[in-house]
């Protein structure tokens, strides 16, 4: 039995990929987040687990013992760390510092304490393993306003680069870092409602109809980075 834990499912690319991970019967998902999509709290059961939490709030993340039981009965888990937050976007010195500590939580301290819980908490049956970072091209070039974001992204792909380092010589385990690329979410929502010197860009890729869809997003990862 494979199972796979996601972050940020209530919408966008994290809600596609708990759709087509759904549709596979030797799958469960277990889906972490502060808040679920109707579909999700209806179709709630042994197949699709519902953790509530909070990603800003690292106390209440879930611990490896919690974590262990939740994937008892798993023969291959992945770990997807999609939840993320664009804000605050805009000058250092006038960001809110709730914003930005939200953003440390969410995009960067809640990954690392995850995946050490998760492995910590793994159960001994598990012979495979696949941790998978959701980054962007922002990790690796200056877009005004966007240094909140732009730094824990890259700060989170140097942890998985570390964490790849650690297993390079066990087969068991992977680490990948994926660029998705943009896509029609409510991220691009919030970009296009910020101002920012490079805004015209994301108010032509959604006004030419060039957003792709995030479930053909999805679907484009499973079959890249997921093994069957």
């Amino acid at each position: 039995m494979r199972y796979v834990v996601i972050t940020g499912v209530s919408r966008g690319l994290g809600e596609a990929l708990v759709n087509q991970f759904e549709a596979d019967p030797d799958t469960t998902v277990v889906a972490l987040g502060r808040s679920f999509s109707d579909a999700q709290r209806i179709a709630a059961g042994p197949r699709l687990v519902l953790v509530h939490c909070d990603l800003a709030e690292p106390a209440g993340l879930p611990h490896a013992t919690e974590l262990g039981e939740l994937l008892a009965e798993a023969d291959e888990v992945i770990l997807i760390h999609n939840a993320a937050v664009v804000d605050p976007i805009g000058p250092i010195g006038d960001l809110s510092v709730d914003d930005l500590s939200t953003a440390v939580a969410v995009n960067l301290t809640a990954p690392m304490l995850l995946t050490n819980s998760l492995l910590a908490g793994l159960p001994p049956t598990v012979g495979r393993v696949l941790v998978m970072f959701v980054s962007s091209g922002a990790a690796h070039r200056v877009i005004d306003g966007w240094a909140a974001y732009s730094a824990t992204k890259r700060g989170a792909e140097e942890f998985f680069a570390h964490l790849a380092k650690q297993y390079e010589d066990d087969p068991r385990v992977r680490v990948e870092v994926v660029n998705p690329g943009v896509m029609d979410t409510g991220m691009q929502e919030t970009i296009r409602a910020a101002d920012f010197a490079g805004r015209q860009r994301f108010l032509d890729l959604y006004e030419n109809d060039e957003l792709p869809d995030p479930a053909a997003v999805a679907a484009r990862l499973i079959a890249e980075h997921i093994r069957p």
